[in-house]
């Protein structure tokens, strides 16, 4: 392969494009079918929870409808921002904050896709934005970027290469929500619908309802609660060069499940020491408390948070999965002990006060067991995607632009962890 095969050419030479639907629930007409918004748009992927929906007229599906391949852009908010459409459900249709980028013939519209994601990444659309205070990226600036191209088999030979490390994610996401769930399940069994091993020899304690051994007590008596604190932004001694893990509510709703491995931002230990944010240890595990309730985490170093937290410290190590998954099956409680005029929050003082049923020593200890190696096959499973999402973004840049020769690399079928470093060099 030569790069002086390689052509640059503008998008709308490789493309049709189009910005999605307005969204007027007064004025669209026709049957309800779910949308992605900006919001269901990430980064390499699309996030399908919590989708809306809005009327379509079937006259509107080819213009606003998504089809297997299309590439899906914000135009505001965070303009660039894209991903690949996978066919993951039927009739899709985007709204008017997105725009749908759909390859012409003898275009591949995997590389098209890793080239756009590559130059979002860098950030090359900076230079095409509008707007003073909320950037957009128009169709018509859209139209003008310049996309560097090589012929088709090596479009689609670079796809398949990239592919291969996203395929590897997917999966391992697949495996940790089924993790998740198999841990929440299981909380579910022992300890809402009470089988718990022993629970056919177990005798009722005809006062309090429980399992004898069990209790009914405040959270206080199981876990110490504590906040956290922002260290002040125009102090930069609080802030520059920090090496301690700061979360703030943004960290978690970004994450793809319990398991944090890093924090975006850090404070020193002079900031840490002029907030009331504090040093928690692993032991402890992070929940939200405002506007967004009830997102959990841990991470297996020392943290901080903002005050956007409560931080639960359980008084014996081996309690803490009990706690974590108690918390996660009971979120909708949380809320409704919220208060605020500006965004639901739990206050701290109120959340000490809550019920919790206490199993046995026995149980508490035998729950650890069970859950421990499926919480610990998370953490393995997330770091090892990391480590594919690095590699991969090391080879995206050298492979958009030619620097790399695409006819010297193999294309692994499918990709393996152990082939990793042969080409992330």
């Amino acid at each position: 392969m030569t790069v002086t095969l390689w052509k640059s050419k503008n998008l709308s030479d490789l493309a049709d494009m189009c910005l999605g639907k307005m969204l007027d629930q007064n004025k669209n007409k026709g049957t309800y079918f779910p949308y992605l918004a900006n919001i269901n748009v990430r980064w390499g992927q699309i996030e399908l929870d919590n989708l809306r929906e809005m009327k379509f007229e079937p006259k509107e599906f080819d213009r606003y409808g998504l089809e297997s391949g299309d590439i899906v852009m914000c135009e505001g908010g965070e303009p660039g921002r894209c991903a690949i459409w996978k066919g993951q459900t039927a009739s899709m249709m985007i709204q008017k904050a997105l725009h749908r980028i759909r390859a012409k013939e003898g275009v591949c519209s995997v590389f098209l896709y890793y080239s756009l994601l590559n130059k979002g990444i860098q950030g090359h659309y900076e230079a095409y934005f509008t707007g003073a205070a909320i950037k957009h990226l128009t169709g018509e600036s859209l139209e003008k970027i310049k996309v560097l191209i090589p012929p088709l088999p090596t479009q689609q030979k670079i796809a398949r290469i990239l592919s291969a490390y996203d395929s590897l994610i997917e999966n391992n996401l697949k495996r940790i929500k089924l993790l998740e769930e198999m841990a929440q399940l299981t909380y579910e069994e022992w300890f809402v619908r009470m089988k718990f091993p022993g629970h056919e020899q177990a005798v009722i304690d005809p006062e309090t309802g429980l399992p004898e051994g069990w209790k009914e007590i405040n959270l206080d008596n199981a876990c110490t609660v504590s906040g956290g604190g922002t260290p002040s932004k125009e102090v930069n001694e609080y802030w520059e060069n920090g090496d301690i893990t700061w979360f703030s509510p943004t960290d978690l709703s970004k994450a793809s499940n319990l398991v944090l491995l890093d924090s975006k931002n850090k404070i020193t230990k002079k900031g840490l020491q002029k907030s009331s944010a504090k040093l928690m240890q692993p032991n402890s595990f992070m929940m939200t408390s405002r506007a967004t309730i009830g997102l959990l985490g841990i991470i297996n170093k020392p943290f901080s948070t903002n005050q956007g937290f409560i931080n639960i410290t359980p008084y014996e190590n081996h309690h803490k999965y009990f706690l974590l998954f108690n918390f996660k099956s009971r979120v909708q409680e949380f809320y409704n002990h919220a208060s605020g005029a500006t965004f639901p929050e739990i206050s701290k003082s109120k959340f000490k006060r809550l019920k919790i049923n206490w199993p046995s020593g026995s149980i508490l200890q035998q729950w650890h067991l069970k859950v421990s190696p499926i919480v610990d096959s998370i953490a393995n499973l997330t770091d090892q995607n990391q480590h594919l999402q690095e590699a991969r973004d090391i080879l995206l840049p050298r492979l958009m632009t030619g620097m790399i020769d695409v006819e010297t690399l193999s294309v692994p079928e499918p990709l393996s962890n152990e082939t990793l470093e042969d080409h992330a060099v």
